[in-house]
């Protein structure tokens, strides 16, 4: 059985991760791709580190091989399974222990092209932040599209991605639309350092081209976007997209409400949102607002949130950033798709400085 760093395993082609962690661990973060095929459960997993910690470390060793022995078969016949169609697999557990050790041994023994993971998903973890950190000294390759809520950004990165351009979609990746109400019917967003494992992986397979990306603050929801990212955002290419106010009602309203959850619950999750920005606006708009909900007007509840809040504080951001390199229009999506891939040809002639 051999042992293989992250940054090689990495940059190989036909690698299959395995991560043999328990569920839990796997579903706090893991590398993008891999196979969870769990050596115990999250139950023996929290028993046998208490026996590790508290009682007897042999014990535990003892108890957890007892408990593996039982599922080699199992696990051998899911990995074998799973590694169909790879030249090289790649087993890690949080640190390279004896979990993946084990597991890499045995898979190694049935003659398959197994590999431990040293340093584990630890290693991993602590080479994506210091890949990001390295980011953070190379010049800016972000097109941002910047303008006022509804104005279609994220509907043009992805028409952009549907027509082969390089896109980050970085509210995609963190399953928000980053506003107090970013959230409505879209679910749970995944945890942190899966968040920044997506990003990772996103990023290294746009490296080398200009991408484009919707201008972003520090937090999407509840999950911090590296400290690069922002940076890049701050220095790039600044593309701001224009787009009547009616017309951006309407493709919020096509947005929001036709999403996952039924209608009732998105309007209670609107409703809750609401209360978290009260102090934005006066009592009567509040109270107005709330009555179009209620009433189902949601046209004018959208139109009267844009007013008090959203484009108030858009003004802010625009004053931040003050002129433009470039400006849009979206009102025809096709159009301005057009001219957001022209734009990218054009900066993609002239050398990027650091």
């Amino acid at each position: 059985m051999e042992t293989i760093s992250i940054d090689k395993c990495l940059h190989m082609d036909r690698v299959i991760f395995i991560d043999v962690r328990t569920t839990k661990e796997f579903e706090e973060g893991t590398i993008p791709g891999a196979v969870n095929v769990p050596i115990f459960n999250n139950e023996e997993r929290a028993y046998l580190g208490h026996t590790y910690k508290n009682v007897n470390k042999i014990t535990a060793k003892e108890e957890g091989f007892e408990i593996a022995s039982h599922k080699l078969p199992e696990i051998y016949a899911k990995i074998k399974k799973a590694a169909k169609g790879y030249s090289k697999i790649v087993i890690f557990c949080w640190r390279g222990g004896l979990r993946s050790k084990s597991i890499a041994t045995v898979i190694s023994l049935m003659h398959l092209p197994a590999y431990q993971l040293e340093g584990g998903y630890k290693a991993y973890r602590t080479y994506i932040l210091k890949d990001f950190e390295r980011r953070l000294t190379l010049p800016s390759p972000y097109i941002v599209l910047h303008g006022y809520t509804g104005c279609s950004k994220t509907l043009l990165l992805k028409a952009l991605e549907k027509a082969g351009m390089p896109v980050l979609d970085l509210e995609g990746l963190a399953n928000h639309r980053g506003s107090v109400f970013g959230g409505v019917g879209l679910g749970e967003q995944p945890p942190q350092k899966a968040f920044e494992s997506y990003v990772y992986d996103k990023t290294i397979s746009l490296d080398d081209s200009l991408v484009f990306v919707e201008a972003e603050s520090s937090k999407i929801g509840r999950r911090v976007v590296p400290a690069y990212a922002i940076n890049h955002i701050k220095t790039g290419i600044h593309v701001l997209v224009n787009l009547d106010k009616e017309i951006r009602i309407q493709r919020l309203l096509d947005d929001y409400m036709e999403t996952n959850g039924t209608f009732e619950e998105n309007l209670s999750f609107i409703k809750n949102s609401l209360t978290t920005i009260k102090s934005y606006m006066s009592n009567h708009d509040y109270n107005l607002m709330n009555e179009y909900i209620e009433n189902g007007n949601l046209h004018d509840f959208v139109g009267l949130l844009l007013d008090n809040y959203y484009d108030p504080m858009y003004k802010k951001w625009k004053k931040y950033y003050g002129t433009f390199d470039y400006e849009v229009d979206s009102s025809d999506m096709d159009v301005a798709v057009r001219e957001l891939i022209e734009i990218f040809n054009k900066e993609s002639k002239i050398p990027r400085k650091g």
